[in-house]
Parts: C-alpha cells; structure tokens; sequence
C-alpha cells in the first residue's frame, strides 16, 4: 500500500482550504494511506473525511520544547514508512519534517524538496495548492471545499439553536467579528449597527460567534445594540462552531478562518476584506460576496502591526455591508 504523507500545520482557514486537494490526491490513489499532518488546535476540522485515513496532531503550543514535540512527531512519521510527502504549508519547519520523515519523494518549494514548485501568480490558495499535485501527475480541478459533519453533531446545533429561541424557519443571520490578525477586523461598532438593522428590518435571529480570544469583543457588541442577539462566543468547540454556521442562512465575517468553514458547509457569507490577499483566500463559489476597500497598500505584508490607521477596513461603511445583505435577502 502506497502512503502518502500531507502537511499543513496551520492555520484554520488554510487546512479547510486544503480539502480540494485531498479529495483530488484520494481520488488519484483510492487505494493509499493518506495521513495528514496538522496543528492540534485546528485538528477536528478534519474529523469524518473520508480521503483521510490518519489525522497526525502536532501541538504547537505544547508545554514540552518545541524540538521535543519535532522528535515526538518524527519518531510517529518514521514510523509511517511514508513514499510521498506533499508540503502544503512551503515553511522550512514543514520541509525539514518531510525530508526527516523519511518519504522517498517530496513536494515542496525548498532544497530539501524531490519536486520543487515555487509558487507563481497571485492566485486563489486552492489553485497554489492544486500547483503542487499536478507536479506530480495528479489531476485536481473541482476547488469546492467541504467539511463532513456527522447527523449527531447537526442535531447538537438545532438543540443549541432551539435553546436560545431559535425556530425552524426563522431567518438566521450569523456574524463572527473575530480575526486572527487584529488589523483584518472590521469596527464593532459597525457590526452592531448591522445587527441591530438584521433584527428591526428582517426579524432576524441574529446569531454571534467568537472563539475564546474573541469573548471580550462579541460582549462589546452584544452590549452595543440596540436589539437582542444570541452570543455564542466562547461557548462552541470547533465541530459545533462548523454545525451552527451550516444551520445559518447568511453568515457575515471579516477574513478568518470560519469564513472558509462557512464556505465549506454551503452556508451564503459576505466577506469583508482589508489587509489580507483577497484574490488568494476569497470565499469560492457565486453565491458569495466580497466586499473591500480598495487602498494602494493592500494586500499588506502578512500580519505586519505597522499600520497605523487600518483604512482598508475603516473604508468599508454600513452601508457597503448593508446594501450587500439587503440584495441578498430580498
């Protein structure tokens, strides 16, 4: 049996974003053990597929040393007797855990890599990584991304939404206002406002989402409106997180990680866009809407702190984001 070592360490948004390539790489090899490499923290997002046959969690925020979680996770590749090994992640960690897991032949972008593909054009994130199987002779082309929730994890979410007064039927617009980088949130305040219009002009269920970081900012918000929402933030492991987004008819958030999840489970989302690259981590498919600012300085280098005034996302108004929902709504 042919096996086939993936790695993509992080983070959320970029391993669901993986999920077309995995389905080509099954599909090219039905018959192979395809263990995939991933940062524990985002790990669940992966649970059902069926193109995997092992989840491999490296802890990155291990209270061991980092090089004792490189040994620990060395000595679980080795073990593999891995032939193949594609590096979705392109960073010199990854590459050197390739080489060192022993795996005959090795994508990449670096030295270390059998097959070096460096990355061209500013395209989407899916494409890149579709870069590196056809290196190798796998076909991929379908860019659709997908998230396999198991019955008992759907039924948990309408029992989470029927909790909090939520009915079969009735409009329910979701909002995550987090980011993973500051700088790619859009104002609170602003939120709020469009949370206040979705209940007074929609009668919407207005469903908040936050991970543990995002707490103290979806309280702001809460606290901000006028009208009463449902606060979820802090609250949701990952599975559960994926399964309320699916039950949501519209889901608005800045570029973060559960943009793609909601992407994933087929769930319509408006994406506000600001420093990040949105030609290569858009949301895919039609029926989705991207709004942005257009300012000279963006795309900013990632996760840079230097910007002093984030004009990108305080150039999108109310009334961008309402119009948005309105056309969509009506």
């Amino acid at each position: 049996m042919e096996k086939i070592l993936l790695i993509r360490l992080s983070s959320l948004g970029d391993i669901v974003l993986t999920t077309p390539a995995i389905r080509a790489i099954r599909s090219h090899h039905p018959n192979a053990y395809i263990a995939m490499l991933v940062a524990k923290q985002s790990a669940d997002i992966l649970l059902h597929n069926p193109n995997l046959n092992e989840i491999i969690h490296f802890d990155r925020l291990s209270k061991h040393k980092d090089t004792a979680e490189m040994y620990r996770i060395l000595r679980i590749l080795r073990q593999r007797n891995f032939s193949l090994s594609i590096d979705f992640q392109r960073k010199f960690r990854t590459e050197l855990l390739m080489y060192l897991s022993g795996a005959t032949d090795r994508v990449g972008k670096g030295i270390l890599s059998t097959v070096r593909v460096p990355e061209s054009g500013n395209k989407h994130a899916t494409e890149h990584y579709f870069d590196l199987l056809h290196a190798v002779g796998i076909p991929a082309e379908d860019r659709h991304l997908e998230i396999y929730l198991h019955e008992s994890e759907r039924t948990k979410a309408c029992q989470l939404f029927k909790h909090e007064g939520i009915n079969d039927g009735d409009l329910t617009i979701g909002l995550f206002p987090g980011a993973g980088w500051k700088l790619r949130e859009w104002m609170p305040e602003r939120f709020a406002k469009i949370a206040d219009r979705l209940v007074t002009n929609f009668k919407a269920q207005v469903v908040l989402f936050g991970g543990p970081n995002d707490v103290t900012l979806v309280n702001h918000i809460a606290n901000t409106m006028d009208e009463l929402a449902i606060n979820f933030a802090g609250k949701l492991n990952l599975r559960e997180l994926s399964s309320c987004i699916e039950k949501c008819d519209l889901f608005i958030s800045n570029d973060t990680g559960p943009m793609h999840i909601a992407t994933a489970v087929g769930t319509q989302t408006v994406a506000l866009f600001g420093p990040g690259n949105h030609i290569r981590f858009q949301p895919i498919g039609d029926n989705h809407t991207l709004i942005r600012y257009d300012v000279p300085c963006s795309p900013c280098k990632q996760f840079t702190d230097k910007c002093k005034d984030n004009i990108c996302m305080k150039g999108i108004t109310v009334d961008d984001v309402w119009d948005s929902i309105c056309r969509i709504l009506n």
